[in-house]
């Protein structure tokens, strides 16, 4: 299948998802909220087991972030979702 036709596709594929979803939304009367630390959920699963240094890592690798800001996010992320 060519390329081309393969992505106009899952592109039509696609709209026809989010108008289902859009409807279901509206029938239900809910409002989508996406949760802004879905990205980094391998770095929150590492603080809480405990792996700070290995979450410092992860942000960094997924970010392509300093170290100063690494450590900056990666401090408010254990203060929200870090082990008690």
């Amino acid at each position: 299948m060519n390329a081309e036709v393969e992505i106009a596709q899952l592109r039509s594929r696609v709209a026809q998802l989010e108008a289902q979803l859009t409807f279901l939304y509206a029938h239900l009367g809910v409002t989508y909220v996406p949760d802004p630390d879905i990205i980094n959920q391998p770095v929150i699963d590492l603080l809480k087991t405990g792996h700070y240094m290995d979450a410092m890592k992860a942000y960094m690798d997924i970010h392509k972030a300093s170290l100063s800001n690494a450590k900056a996010a990666v401090d408010a992320l254990n203060q929200k979702y870090g082990r008690a």
